[in-house]
């Protein structure tokens, strides 16, 4: 290459000392400046140098001189010049970084996000201080040089695409090198994706498996393939199950299919076990509280029984219940009077009487007047007075006073008179006068107490001040007293039970007390705390005594003993079943013992879409959130099932993925079907008669089923399934058929060619499940998500995927499961006139109520025949008459109420003043429809109408 010499124009010695001339030259830029020479050698320059344009001249940059008035055309090809001989130069550098680069990659297989951390720190100070040539100048240099610099810059920049492809390249040679083992490990050959996931070996892994996707088989294909590649022996191999049976079952697999008998496969529980042992040098025993749940419930109440024979305890304990037994909720805050009536069940807010009240505020009322030592009735009818009307029952006071014939109201509402958001301030202002206009009429003398007093924390002072000016002697009772009649009711026990389930799950949690202490957000939480500390005191010192430790100790002692070090890893690949099922303390567990290991990778599989087990501690965020826990994350998602056949899959996947925060994944089915393989059975039900649908349905299977067909009875409880002597006789009429029957909890991990499912009502026991957790519980539970009964999602899913074949739901569509009722409105594929449609059941609604707005109207007997009441009850005593000809529910229609027996039809007009029902009379002047609120005395509604046109 030829030496090129520019010359700066006349102007340059207007401005100061500058040289005159530029040469490059192989060994550098050699500058003159009168006379004088001096050569920038390439490795004193960081950077090449660079030119840029004004009008007239150009500029130079080398290194930091600026060389001003150059003439542009020559100085442009200068540049060009030193650009080749600059990267020249310093490819020998480079040439022995990408050899230094290729040997280390020799050395590993797949190529994980920490090989590209180093080798990416490594490519970017191979050059020293010198920067890699801009991506828009690779074209300047020989075609040599452009794939030694453009390999180099792209290790330094992490370019997705080039360490993609490095990536897919390993894998095809992986592939075809292990194509034999991947058909042959398993009964039947690796899909795809599970040899995807054999392969792949990131820093860590998660495969999101969906139902009947092989799993297990992903695992033992992964351990084959690490031993088969040698990138690992036997006892280099960790694999983690959660249960016995499970860790049992994978390492009679590894024996059976892969010949070694090294590769560990545990329990976290025996995984703990043996960290403690290894370090300790002795076997730690396992508490029996630790594994009899009715023995450890037994120990916490005989703790509890013992300190409360301590004044101070005593006190305390009493405290809590006068103060803290339920969270207190402000009535004016919730949205309609359905959400306070579930704010009340959900806390089982009840006197120490055991009274079910209608408020937190009444509650404390009753409470307070019982630890006075006053007799009191709580809504008993009021004695002076029969006020019972067509319209109305008999006025019941919130209490009634008998030894001094006091009656007490609690009136919901604030300084300035207004109600809760839900109640019509009009209506309930109209019974405060009745009342208090009753209480003057008959002279019997009414106490008002109201919730702005408890806003101010002045509820029981005042009215402490108000029984005294009527002469009401205060009589406070003993502490033991008090406790002895709390026994009497079962509060006692009822709160020892709640202890040992808090100390359950303050261990499983893995808080501390003093971070529950500091919840302060949380008073009836931290003033629990307090309680419970003496217990924690004498579990942990049982548990000394005995030398013995419990499960949750048992994990976080193996976390502190990988985390300082006594314990030493041998593991290089941590393989996990289940994942969605780990809970935080075995999560870090895992992290733990990953950091411990230099180039330890963990291998977890899960599946989000069947995450069911947060109520023992699971989080379900510790696999949708996998990589904010560990890190660079490679997520592989198995997607073919050999299950369930594709029209199960598509009803199953598409209820589940309607909770936006599950992984999204298209499931793809190995059997497929042209028809629905989902009915719904929609029968009328009483009392959870199943009997007679489920031998319709087995009747209707048995007709196509191979002998030897298996068939699962699924319920959300097992109460809702058969008895033993009717399950027994249910198997003797179709011995061709191998009947079981289990909790949706239960069925995980099973699967049967066909799937009865019963219980889809509405309500406490129903499904979606509406009892609710303790909010104390609530407290130390992973957090809840946000979207709607997500969990029971889930575990729909679950029940429907156990099924290989068809899946039948049973319901009454009358008070259906809100899940049936969103299959049905939103036209999922299903088979809905299988069996034929009992009557009424195509048009059956379930009815809100129009009190409350939550409960729903079930059919309720009474006396007097059939009603709908509110499911709320007895908090909400709503009601409405049944169809006077069929007795049927009644659907409000705009003007009418129909009835929802179409064979029946029945109608009543609505009354447009009141909403009652208008009944056909007679007067002199011929037939007219009246009101039924119409009374010839008192309050009434007058409204009458001549003709009504038919709703038909």
């Amino acid at each position: 290459m030829d030496k090129l010499t520019v010359k700066a124009g006349f102007l340059s010695k207007l401005f100061g000392k500058q040289p005159q001339e530029i040469e490059v030259t192989v060994d550098g830029i050699r500058l003159t400046n009168r006379g004088e020479r001096e050569l920038v050698t390439w490795d004193l320059l960081s950077d090449v140098p660079k030119c840029s344009n004004g009008w007239l001249f150009s500029s130079l940059e080398v290194g930091e001189e600026k060389i001003r008035f150059l003439p542009k055309s020559e100085t442009g090809e200068l540049v060009q010049q030193a650009f080749q001989h600059f990267y020249y130069f310093h490819s020998t550098t480079a040439k022995q970084a990408l050899n230094r680069i290729n040997e280390k990659l020799s050395k590993v297989h797949y190529i994980r996000t920490s090989h590209v951390e180093k080798i990416s720190a490594f490519a970017s100070s191979a050059l020293g201080k010198t920067k890699l040539p801009d991506t828009d100048s690779y074209n300047a240099l020989p075609s040599d040089l452009i794939a030694l610099y453009g390999t180099l810059r792209n290790w330094s920049s992490r370019n997705p695409a080039f360490i993609e492809s490095l990536r897919n390249r390993y894998i095809e040679q992986q592939l075809a090198e292990h194509g034999t083992l991947f058909d042959k490990v398993e009964s039947n050959p690796l899909t795809d994706k599970q040899r995807l996931a054999c392969i792949t070996d990131e820093d860590n892994n998660l495969v999101l498996a969906g139902a009947g996707t092989g799993k297990t088989s992903t695992m033992i294909g992964k351990t084959g393939y690490l031993l088969e590649s040698k990138q690992a022996v036997g006892h280099e191999i960790l694999l983690l199950a959660y249960g016995n049976k499970a860790a049992a079952e994978m390492r009679e697999r590894i024996q059976e299919k892969l010949g070694v008998s090294n590769v560990a496969a545990y329990t976290f529980h025996v995984l703990g076990q043996k960290i403690i042992s290894d370090v300790e040098g002795e076997k730690p025993s396992i508490s029996p509280l630790a594994t009899d749940e009715k023995l450890f419930t037994s120990y916490v109440d005989q703790w509890f029984s013992s300190l409360l024979s301590d004044t101070k305890y005593k006190e305390l304990v009493l405290q809590y219940f006068e103060q803290y037994l339920f969270p207190e909720a402000n009535p004016f805050e919730f949205e309609t009077q359905g959400d306070y009536y579930e704010y009340i069940r959900a806390n089982e807010i009840r006197t120490f009487k055991g009274e079910n009240v209608k408020s937190f505020e009444e509650c404390l009322i009753a409470n307070w007047l019982y630890s006075m030592g006053i007799e009191y009735k709580y809504e008993v009818d009021y004695q002076a007075a029969n006020t019972r009307t067509p319209d109305f029952r008999q006025y019941k006071p919130d209490f009634y006073l008998p030894e001094y014939e006091i009656y007490l109201e609690h009136f919901g509402i604030d300084k300035q008179g207004n109600t809760a958001p839900y109640v019509d301030k009009d209506k309930y202002w109209e019974g405060i006068n009745w009342k208090r206009a009753l209480h003057e009429e008959h002279e019997t003398v009414l106490i008002e107490t109201f919730h702005h007093e408890q806003v101010e924390g002045e509820l029981l002072a005042n009215l402490e001040t108000k029984l005294a000016l009527k002469g009401v002697k205060f009589n406070p009772l003993p502490a033991d007293s008090m406790l002895s009649t709390l026994r009497e009711f079962g509060a006692v026990t009822n709160f020892s039970s709640l202890l040992s389930a808090l100390l359950k799950q303050f261990k499983s949690s893995g808080s501390s007390l003093e971070a529950i202490k500091n919840k302060k957000e949380s008073p009836q939480l931290v003033a629990a705390a307090e309680l419970l500390e003496p217990i924690i005191n004498r579990y942990e010192d049982h548990l000394a005594e005995n030398r013995e430790i419990d499960f949750e100790d048992m994990i976080s002692k193996a976390i502190s003993y990988v985390e300082d070090g006594s314990f030493k890893s041998h593991w290089k690949f941590i393989l996990v079943d289940e994942f969605q099922d780990i809970s935080f303390p075995r999560a870090e567990l895992v992290r733990q013992l990953r950091d411990s290991r230099k180039n330890t990778s963990i291998f977890c599989v899960g599946d989000d879409w069947q995450a069911i087990y947060r109520f023992t501690g699971s989080d379900v965020g510790l696999t949708t959130g996998f990589d904010q826990m560990f890190g660079a994350t490679k997520t592989i998602s198995l997607d073919k099932t050999f299950r369930f056949n594709n029209k199960i899959g598509d009803v199953a996947s598409r209820f589940v993925m309607k909770n936006p925060s599950q992984v999204k994944k298209e499931m793809h089915s190995h059997v497929h079907v042209d028809q629905p393989s989902v009915s719904l059975i929609r029968k009328n039900i009483n009392s959870d008669d199943y009997y007679g649908h489920v031998v319709s349905v087995l009747s209707r299977i048995s007709e196509s089923a191979k002998p030897g067909a298996t068939v699962y009875f699924l319920a959300r409880y097992h109460f809702k399934l058969f008895e033993s002597s009717q399950l027994r006789h249910i198997r003797s009429m179709y011995p061709n058929l191998e009947i079981s029957q289990l909790s949706f909890h239960a069925s995980k991990g099973k699967e049967a060619d066909f799937v009865i499912i019963v219980g889809l009502d509405n309500g406490k026991h129903g499904f979606p499940s509406k009892k609710l957790t303790h909010p104390l519980i609530e407290e130390l539970l992973p957090k809840a998500e946000e979207y709607p009964e997500a969990e029971e999602r889930r575990l729909f899913y679950v029940a429907i995927t156990r099924a290989k074949h068809h899946c039948y739901l049973i319901a009454d569509m009358a008070r259906a499961s809100s899940f049936v009722k969103e299959l049905v409105e939103d036209k999922y594929e299903l088979a809905l006139d299988e069996l034929g449609i009992d009557q009424g059941q195509s048009e059956a609604k379930e009815r809100s109520c129009r009190s409350c707005e939550t409960g729903t109207l079930v059919k309720r007997e009474g006396p007097h025949g059939s009603f709908m009441a509110c499911s709320n009850y007895p908090l909400c005593d709503y009601k409405e008459r049944t169809c006077p000809r069929c007795n049927s529910a009644m659907n409000n229609s705009n003007e009418f109420r129909i009835c929802s027996n179409s064979s029946c039809g029945w109608w009543i007009p609505i009354c447009p003043e009141c909403g009652g029902n208008l009944m056909m009379r007679e007067s002199r002047y011929g037939k007219f429809w009246g009101c039924e609120n119409y009374r010839s005395e008192g309050s009434s509604c007058s409204h009458k109408s001549k003709f009504i046109e038919s709703p038909e």
